[in-house]
Parts: C-alpha cells; structure tokens; sequence
C-alpha cells in the first residue's frame, strides 16, 4: 500500500523535528512531505503538497491558530491529527468533534495508535468534524459520535442517557433512537459531566434535565419512559447534585 502522504505544521522548530522523527523511526508507513511553521505557511504547504493526514499544531502560538488555519480552507480534503501541550479548552473542543489528538511530548505509542486508527479510514477526510469544531459561544452544544459512515452530531440536550456495553457506550437520545460507539463510558463521562451530566451507576450516566422524577426505592425516571437504577454507593452524590441543580426544584 502507498505510503501516507503527511504534512506537520507547528510553530515551534524542535517539536516538528520530533515529530518527523518518531514518524520516520515508529510509523514508517507514513512519508512527512514538508513542514510549515504556522498558518500561512502551512496553508501553503497544503495547497502545494495536497496531503492526506495534516499534523497539526493548535496554538502557533495564538491559542486558536490551528483552527482558524482549518476555517481557511473552503475544500478540505485531507484528514487531521492536532498536536498540543495541555489546553482544556482546545481538547474539549476536539474531543467533542470526535477528531484525534496527541499530546506534547508526544508518546510513541500513542503517535502508533493515532496513526494506525487513521489507517483505518484512511480515505476519508475529517471535513464534518472540523467543520463542527465548537466555538467559545456554542459551548459544546453539540458532540460527534463516531459511527461506520462517518461522523453524526448530535445536541447535548438531545442526550437522554448513555449505558455502557463492555468498552462500548450506547446513547440514548430524546427521538428515541440509539448510537452505539466505540468509546467507554468513562471518557463521556468525563466530557460530558460540566453539562449536567451525571452518572448514577456503573453503566448508567443520565442527563439530568431529562429527570422525570426520582423515587425511594433508588429508580430515576427519564423523559423517555425509561426506568434507570441508582447504585447504593452513588445514591448520596447523586442527591447531593440535585440539591445543587436549580431548574429541577
């Protein structure tokens, strides 16, 4: 098979230099055809080299500058890899669009994983992704679901619930329908906890605005009709948070 024709845009000299290194030392299927050292000249780079997988720096070294380098380009045919040092708000935004990611210093193993996971789709291009990258005023309104044909967007407040199944999560949404993705439940967890998000149980993590009623024997009653259990040792936190919750008094 041909090898991944790549492009690593980064404004820092040292971190691309690493960058094209493990890649050329752990992940020899892929073949760096040049480098940039930030938006315009990475924009040029794309234009001239047309790649198919861009690593790609967010902060260069405004704390955007990697997103607004995707905003310029109308026809966006390659897929993405971001590349950053800690920025909560820029992985939230990622992983809300359901778009790969490594963190500075990169980890070989982790750089193996994202590049094989690429291998997978390769052909297919992250265009409805980064297209949804949430902004500051969306708030993370709504979160890509990974699924076999690509990305589906989906309101958070359309979310009634999440069930785990094994190192799967099923979401259950308000239209009744339900998305099965490959991801735990633990990692939507922790995406979704600051939107009223809360989990009740091993398997079970609810949104609290579709809270129907709540009754003793422990069973939380959803919008949905469905009937969800609450587990001996989080029953205290879970009352404890809708004391805390306004718009369920």
């Amino acid at each position: 098979m041909n090898k991944i024709r790549s492009v690593i845009i980064d404004d820092e000299e040292r971190s691309r230099l690493t960058l094209q290194n493990l890649l050329t030392e752990y992940c020899p299927q892929v073949s760096v055809l040049g480098m940039a050292d930030g938006a315009g000249t990475g924009w040029k780079l794309i234009k001239d080299h047309q790649p198919e997988l861009v690593f790609l720096d967010v902060r260069m070294p405004a704390s955007d500058e990697g997103f607004q380098l995707l905003e310029s380009i109308e026809d966006i045919q390659f897929a993405v890899i971001f590349t950053t040092s800690f920025d909560e708000y820029a992985i939230r935004a990622i992983k809300f669009s359901a778009l790969d990611y490594l963190l500075k210093p990169i980890n070989i193993l982790e750089l193996q994983k994202a590049v094989s996971r690429y291998e997978k789709r390769r052909g297919k291009t992250d265009v409805q992704g980064i297209r949804n990258l949430p902004d500051y005023a969306d708030n993370f309104r709504k979160i890509g679901l990974p699924s076999m044909d690509g990305l589906l967007f989906v309101d958070i407040n359309d979310i009634v619930r999440l069930e785990a199944d094994g190192n799967c999560t099923i979401f259950f949404l308000s239209n009744k329908k339900k998305v099965l993705v490959t991801k735990t439940l633990k990692y939507y967890q922790k995406l979704l906890e600051e939107s009223n998000f809360h989990r009740i149980h091993g398997s079970h993590l609810i949104n609290l605005k579709h809270i129907v009623r709540y009754l003793k024997e422990g069973v939380v009653e959803m919008k949905d009709g469905s009937s969800v259990f609450v587990s001996a040792r989080k029953k205290k936190g879970f009352l404890e948070k809708l004391a805390e919750v306004k718009f369920l008094r």
